[in-house]
């Protein structure tokens, strides 16, 4: 789908992030098989979980090729959906990623953008526009696949920086401004609870010139604001 005319861009926005990435993803969690029968289409391996992809057809927002990201439990576990890829067409980037993707034990962790065509076509033909900066959206999301339960936080603004904690916690900063050149960055942050995937409120832990590096040891969070190192020790929900 090729939108040119600048009148078209705020339409564009609602249709490219629209339903069809997330229909296919819903419909691609219904995908049944024996996990290590899927090994060589690996993405990540561990001695419990394997994270692999399968082709899923064309991207309708950019033309690129699709790709769905699944995770199961090895040897012989069900494959769950935990995201989706799309490379370039010919115009446009893939209006879809999964990236940050971690594995600690029998959590699978990644963070999801869509609306990646409809943010490049806004800037293309509408750049002065102040939605183009919030065109495309990010969600955070954790499985544990042994219990069969899943998180999705979603973030605010496009994160500079991500960070995941198996422990029970997320962390990630983003422009207080989406679109503002030099806005200053906030670091937020979500404890859950491991086994139930509950979680707590969102924790907002500081705002400046952070940099963008976020680090956990267990639950405890490190990061730079001004050059002077900071850190803090997160909570899980209950």
């Amino acid at each position: 789908m090729l939108v040119r005319p600048a009148a078209l861009v705020l339409v564009c926005l609602a249709t490219f992030a629209g339903a069809s990435s997330a229909s296919a993803l819903n419909g691609a969690r219904r995908h049944v098989a024996q996990c290590n029968a899927h090994r060589s289409h690996a993405l990540k391996v561990t001695r419990r979980v394997l994270v692999w992809s399968k082709h899923s057809g064309t991207d309708p927002d950019s033309g690129g090729q699709l790709s769905t990201l699944y995770a199961c439990l090895r040897p012989a576990g069900h494959s769950s959906a935990i995201g989706q890829r799309a490379s370039s067409g010919a115009e446009y980037p893939g209006n879809v990623a999964t990236t940050d993707l971690s594995i600690t034990g029998t959590l699978v962790s990644d963070l999801f953008t869509t609306g990646l065509a409809s943010q490049a076509a806004c800037f293309k033909y509408d750049p002065t526009n102040p939605l183009c900066a919030t065109a495309a959206s990010q969600t955070a999301r954790v499985v544990n696949l042994a219990t069969r339960r899943s998180l999705r936080q979603p973030l605010a603004g496009a994160a500079v920086a991500y960070a995941f904690a198996s422990a029970g916690a997320i962390a990630w900063e983003a422009p207080t401004s989406p679109g503002t050149a030099g806005s200053p960055l906030m670091l937020q942050a979500v404890g859950f609870d491991p086994s139930s995937l509950k979680k707590g409120p969102i924790e907002t832990l500081d705002t400046g010139d952070l940099g963008s590096s976020l680090r956990f040891t267990a639950l405890t969070l490190e990061w730079i604001n001004a050059g002077q190192p900071e850190s803090v020790v997160l909570t899980t929900a209950s």
